[in-house]
């Protein structure tokens, strides 16, 4: 399993209701903050869309979309699963892409998930 040197922080934070079917969608930017270009497919044939709660426990362990590759936009379009009322909180997620051989080629900061109930 490999980690990347060249991802940096973000302040990324996406804020949903109970229910919500939204597309959250996240750039992959290097360690100088420009958009990775994420066109080679083998280095980034798959990825995964994170979020977990402080005791360990995945939310959502999902495949994401890449979006535009060449600018490094990735995206994941929550399932009803994912929104379901007892996760409602604060958490934190990351995005993981994964090469052809099914390891971690890029691995980003976490970023904060807020899912909030619906009124």
């Amino acid at each position: 399993m490999v980690g990347s040197i060249d991802m940096i922080g973000r302040d990324v934070e996406f804020r949903v209701k109970t229910g919500s079917r939204a597309t959250l969608q996240l750039t992959v930017a290097d360690s100088s903050g420009n958009a990775k270009d994420l066109s080679n497919t083998v280095t980034y044939a798959t990825g995964l869309w994170k979020v977990w709660k402080p005791d360990g426990t995945l939310i959502i362990n999902a495949a994401l979309t890449y979006t535009t590759r060449a600018s490094g936009v990735v995206s994941y379009a929550l399932l009803a699963i994912d929104t379901v009322a007892a996760n409602v909180g604060r958490w934190e997620g990351e995005v993981e892409l994964i090469d052809s051989s099914g390891n971690i080629s890029e691995q980003t900061k976490s970023f904060t998930y807020f899912q909030e109930e619906s009124y």
